[in-house]
């Protein structure tokens, strides 16, 4: 979310969740490892796993037996398991573990030459990455297990499209925390399948909470092209960039509709993310790349998987 709001807006809702357990010690930070045990120690608190609090780094996670620990929390990624969420992820192990755990520190490498803010975000707010196998998905993140990424991608993946998964996925835990901070949803309104909308991502009808986390990833993917990455040819996390801008408009248009018929399924904090992407959109921020030629777009035609 760094690039629709800003870095020091994140940094300060790590600072004021950590101050709910320890206001004096958060008054006191004075570097990023401070902020990063400080961190630790709010998650701790939360009571949804056994977190490293004295660690600084994210730990990976390639045996099977260790990660299985990890996936639990992953059996239902919402109070609605609206994709059958508990089937995504295999037990065994990944004969391919230690070479997708090298791509994505390689990745993480070269992401913070693209942004040091990014870096260091993530570097904060990911305490573990666990690698299992499935083969329906490349990786996700939970509410339930706030800073735990599982992550399957591709060894054949370019490290630009290592980079996305990793930004994708910071990107819902930055939405995680800003839903501690603030609230987002009426829960019992989102269970209500005549509230649902279009995935940005995905495209296709889910609940709310999915859908809004689905826009604001779009938007950090679609600005981390713009402003670092560029607009790939051939991408295979998500979509091409002309693509992803249509499903995105349509998904902002349709959850627009969805909150006018019921008025008490956003919170105002969720209604402000929603204004900011359409405002990124109408202030023309992301910029249609060029229209692709014939091969590119014949290469662009093979599967595009969402994380």
């Amino acid at each position: 979310m760094i690039l629709q709001t800003s870095f020091s807006r994140q940094i300060e809702t790590i600072i004021t969740l950590a101050g709910v357990i320890d206001l004096d010690s958060s008054k006191k930070y004075s570097s990023v490892s401070d902020l990063k045990h400080g961190y630790r120690a709010l998650l701790q608190s939360l009571g949804q796993r056994d977190v490293r609090v004295g660690a600084t780094e994210p730990y990976f996670i390639t045996n099977a037996e260790e990660a299985k620990k990890l996936r639990v929390f992953f059996s239902n990624d919402s109070l609605l398991d609206d994709k059958a969420q508990a089937a995504v992820i295999n037990e065994q192990q990944d004969d391919e573990a230690l070479e997708k755990e090298d791509r994505l520190v390689r990745a993480l490498s070269e992401l913070a030459l693209y942004s040091e803010e990014h870096s260091t975000l993530l570097n904060t707010i990911i305490t573990d990455i666990f690698v299992l196998p499935s083969n329906i998905a490349k990786g996700g993140s939970t509410s339930q297990a706030i800073g735990v990424i599982w992550a399957n991608p591709q060894t054949t993946y370019t490290t630009a499209d290592m980079i996305e998964i990793l930004v994708h996925e910071l990107t819902h835990h930055a939405m995680f925390l800003d839903e501690l901070r603030y609230t987002h949803y009426s829960y019992s309104r989102v269970l209500n399948q005549s509230t649902w909308a279009h995935s940005a991502i995905l495209n296709v009808a889910r609940p709310l909470d999915k859908v809004l986390h689905s826009i604001v990833v779009a938007v950090e993917i679609l600005l981390f092209r713009e402003r670092y990455l560029g607009h790939p040819v051939n991408p295979r996390v998500h979509p091409p960039t002309r693509l992803m801008i249509q499903q995105l408009k349509d998904s902002i248009l349709s959850t627009e509709q969805a909150i006018a018929r019921d008025r008490t399924v956003f919170h105002p904090r969720a209604r402000e993310l929603l204004e900011n992407a359409r405002n990124i959109l109408n202030n023309k921020l992301i910029r249609m790349p060029v229209r692709l030629s014939t091969c590119e777009a014949e290469a662009n035609d093979g599967p595009k998987v969402a994380v």
